[in-house]
């Protein structure tokens, strides 16, 4: 009887302090988060359409690119300053916060002309990284429901290389792409929920 009651209160102990610490990272997560607020919304809804949305994006894609924007591998000047800011530990509590709230779908107008135009498009140059539906997976960041104006721009800026990444594959695929594809492209994927 003993020994039941010790496993039993061994598990409860864990259980309310793993349930407090994992609290703990959250609430701390969100409390961070507040400096992104104002362009990226209070839960990752961004209220701009030339911002991306961050609210439900994968917790290790966010990491690596706020990484990516402390070291200087990505460049904007913003987002190089913030990411300054914080350590390696926060900014993974800032993601996993972000990662943990709900995906608010993007109400930015898209034109369905061009989305169908987009399909094939993103059928032979996108899937690979961002998946069947565009919502991301272990190569790429969820693409699906971003603003259409955000899209364009991102690809845009890989096409001349003014926007990097780790791996450059979006660079070699976006310098085939023509304008025409862009537009395709950003609105298929701002119409995918």
């Amino acid at each position: 009887m003993k020994v039941r009651f010790m496993r039993g209160w061994l598990v409860s102990f864990v259980i309310v302090f793993v349930s407090g610490t994992a609290h703990a990272d959250t609430s701390e997560g969100f409390r961070l988060s507040q400096t992104c607020a104002g362009c990226h919304g209070t839960a990752g809804a961004s209220p701009g359409n030339t911002i991306p949305i961050l609210g439900g994006q994968s917790a290790r894609y966010l990491t690596e690119t706020m990484r990516a924007y402390q070291i200087g591998e990505r460049e904007f000047y913003v987002m190089n300053i913030i990411a300054k800011a914080f350590t390696d530990t926060q900014l993974a509590q800032i993601s996993h916060w972000f990662s943990s709230q709900p995906w608010v779908d993007t109400a930015t107008p898209n034109r369905a002309s061009l989305a169908a135009n987009g399909a094939p498009i993103a059928a032979t140059k996108c899937v690979e990284c961002h998946g069947l539906n565009g919502k991301g997976g272990d190569l790429g960041p969820r693409i699906a429901g971003q603003p259409v104006t955000y899209l364009a721009k991102v690809i845009r800026e890989y096409k001349a290389s003014k926007r990097t990444s780790a791996n450059a594959v979006q660079m070699i695929i976006a310098r085939d792409l023509s304008e025409g594809d862009i537009e395709a492209l950003a609105h298929y994927y701002s119409r995918l929920r």
